[in-house]
């Protein structure tokens, strides 16, 4: 069955209003997609809108046929499928522009709309934030406006039916708050797509070695925030701790398992309690980063054998911990495994690092004191903590200890261990993050990959599992205070600390006024992850149990009452009103039609004045002359030009002498030309000017 094709004013109304909001709709993925694949659905569009106006042809079948080859070939050539987060979406991005340049009849032209629907959702594989919530809202409002203007809007105009689209959106946002914070959250997405790569997690990997960490070192990308329940732990102990490791094969250092062991039991904590809530970025990672050590663990939570935190399935949204950790904690003995484990070296050591220990050794053979000395040659040395340190040829500890003497927290960590090691003390790499950027705004500490650090613990007799970090030898405005990195021109680090930041705050107010805007919206956005993204079956049930709501029964009736009353509410405060009639004219005209109401005579919405008093006269004999002469002064005052009071009076008195009801009995001839049959009364009508025409402003309709 042929579609009837679309016509030339409806697609003018309407066409320009909809390139716009699929334009709109996929600019976000300009920042996730490469640019060519919004770019295919903005020359579609522009295209289209070529056509429209005849600047261009549209295009012929083969074309369609050619674009869709290209289109497609255009997505595999950046993704090599068409499946997956990125593929999927850009195949359907493509999919949409095509399917805009062979629409032909009104079917299509709903196609399109919807699919422009589908394309808004698909914004929210990538980002979640605020700003991609109100571009969302606005897409929606522009399509809203397109469906209207298809739905016998042709008498509205394009700020009428942006108006209305705006106002259907309105109307619909109390009801998706009240589904939001009630309907039954479920754990994890709705939905889960194919893996894109094997290698999409971010931030700390499961393995260290020479760069891994450094090459974090300038991403501003937030890991996760916490929000603390009372005083904040002092900087030195701002240590959020991760995967640990314990294999050294003589350039990387590994876990030296395939799956961490869950610790026997917990370890016995003393010292100042910390709570706090871990709100976690998606990472595609199982490790969750407490502050040392965790002491309570929340559902879902289990502690490794080495001390770090593991999800029972890779974070791949957002979650929110609620935890607590105290810093001292207590070990039971080394076992002969973990011994062996934390002194294990490739190999015989380099000739020069061993002659260093043995030398350290004769001072002082405790491993405490040979952990000191360790540090202060650090410190003594000439060693630079570097963002971008050279590469090393050979043995990467030895060639880092005597020839660069420049690195970054992975160089000075791992250096460290096999130091010990080789001295015969039990050591381990722990990485993580340490620090953090406090927000007084919001006042939540941000920690970035910028953050992640690597850091030492050795097992000393009496006390346990020792953290060391000898990065705080060489650069102690690491650990001691924030730290913002400017690379210089040699690559090595420069460290920005407190003088020299109020110095370029002092140099330009514009910069003290852009960080603080940072700041305001760096809380906002926090405030956002919190009580939004972050909001699972956990949250929903805290909110419930406040609400003091048990019964699902009963929250399912309330809910239903709840959306049927913001339904009410939304109709009284968007439905549009009735304005007063400002036209005295008009309002005797009103009061003298409900006057024949009363008896009867009602007016048809599109029944002129002229035959409306005719049918009065045909039916109501005896109202032809009162009403007949009121309905010819009135329109001779409305459409006459200036209305002039002693007319209005005049009209005042004519509506007085209509009847309210109907006089029993008594029946008045029709007087033809105010003296004959029923036709007088058209006759005393037509003694109004003859004015035709449309609609005039403030409600005036032609006499017709």
């Amino acid at each position: 069955m042929s579609r009837p094709p679309l016509s030339a004013d409806l697609l003018r109304r309407n066409l320009p209003l909809l390139c716009a909001a699929l334009a709109l709709g996929v600019t976000p993925h300009a920042a996730d997609l490469p640019p060519a694949i919004p770019g295919f659905v903005w020359l579609a569009c522009g295209w289209r809108l070529a056509a429209l106006y005849r600047k261009a042809p549209m295009p012929s079948r083969i074309s369609l046929f050619l674009l869709t080859v290209a289109g497609a070939g255009l997505v595999y050539l950046h993704f090599h499928k068409f499946y997956g987060r990125e593929g999927g979406t850009a195949l359907f991005l493509v999919g949409l522009g095509l399917k805009l340049l062979e629409m032909r009849s009104l079917r299509d032209l709903y196609l399109v709309v919807y699919l422009a629907l589908f394309v808004a959702v698909t914004e929210y594989l990538f980002s979640q934030s605020i700003a991609i919530a109100v571009h969302t809202l606005a897409v929606v409002s522009l399509l809203m406006s397109c469906l209207i203007g298809l739905n016998g809007g042709e008498n509205l105009g394009l700020a009428g039916r942006l108006r209305l689209g705006a106002k259907l959106v309105m109307q619909a946002i109390p009801v998706m708050v009240v589904l939001f914070l009630f309907l039954p959250r479920i754990a994890g997405p709705l939905w889960k797509l194919p893996e894109d790569e094997p290698g999409g997690a971010t931030g700390l990997s499961d393995s260290m070695e020479p760069g891994a960490i450094s090459r974090l070192g300038l991403s501003r990308e937030t890991v996760f925030r916490v929000d603390f329940e009372g005083a904040l732990p002092p900087p030195q102990e701002r240590y959020w701790r991760g995967p640990v490791f314990w294999q050294y094969d003589g350039r990387r250092w590994t876990a030296g398992y395939d799956e961490p062991r869950p610790a026997r039991q917990p370890p016995r904590l003393s010292g100042d309690r910390y709570r706090y809530a871990l709100t976690l970025e998606p990472q595609r990672r199982r490790w969750v980063f407490p502050l040392e050590t965790a002491e309570t663990l929340p559902a879902g939570l289990t502690r490794a054998e080495d001390g770090f935190l593991l999800a029972a399935e890779p974070v791949r949204e957002r979650r929110r911990y609620v935890l607590s950790s105290r810093p001292a904690a207590a070990f039971d003995p080394l076992s002969e495994g973990e011994r062996r484990r934390a002194l294990q070296i490739p190999g015989m050591p380099d000739p020069r690092v061993r002659e260093l220990v043995e030398s350290w050794l004769l001072e002082n053979p405790s491993a405490d004191a040979v952990a000191q000395r360790a540090l202060r040659h650090f410190r003594d040395e000439p060693f630079i903590y570097s963002l971008r340190p050279p590469a090393i040829e050979g043995d990467p500890v030895a060639g880092f200890l005597f020839d660069t003497r420049r690195g970054f927290c992975e160089h000075y960590a791992g250096a460290f261990v096999y130091l010990m090691r080789v001295a015969g003390v039990p050591a381990r790499v722990v990485t993580g993050y340490q620090g953090g950027h406090w927000n007084p705004v919001g006042r939540f500490l941000e920690v970035t990959q910028a953050d992640a650090h690597a850091w030492a613990e050795i097992w000393i007799d009496d006390n346990g599992w020792t953290r060391i970090d000898p990065t705080a030898a060489v650069a102690p405005e690491r650990i001691e205070r924030e730290l913002e990195f400017a690379a210089g021109a040699d690559g090595a680090v420069v460290f920005a600390g407190p003088v020299a930041q109020a110095w370029g705050d002092r140099l330009s107010s514009l910069h003290g006024l852009v960080r603080e805007a940072g700041l305001l919206w760096d809380a906002v956005d926090h405030a956002w992850v919190r009580w939004v993204l972050a909001y699972g079956p956990e949250n929903q049930g805290r909110l419930l149990e406040r609400l003091g709501v048990i019964d699902w029964g009963r929250l399912i009736f309330g809910l239903t009452g709840l959306l049927g009353l913001l339904a009410l509410t939304s109709f009284a405060l968007l439905w549009p009103r009735s304005r007063p009639i400002a036209d005295p004219a008009l309002r005797l005209y009103r009061r003298a039609t409900r006057k024949l109401e009363r008896q009867g005579l009602v007016r048809a919405p599109a029944e002129g004045m002229r035959d409306f008093a005719t049918r009065v006269a045909r039916t109501r004999p005896d109202l032809a002359e009162s009403f007949g002469r009121f309905t010819a002064l009135f329109l001779a005052i409305r459409y006459g030009g200036t209305i002039q009071p002693a007319a209005l009076e005049r009209l005042k008195a004519l509506a007085r002498e209509i009847p309210s009801r109907q006089r029993g009995g008594h029946q008045h001839r029709g007087l033809g030309n105010l003296d004959g049959g029923p036709e007088g009364v058209a006759g005393a009508a037509t003694e109004a000017p003859q004015h035709h025409g449309p609609q005039q402003p403030g409600g005036r309709r032609g006499p017709d």
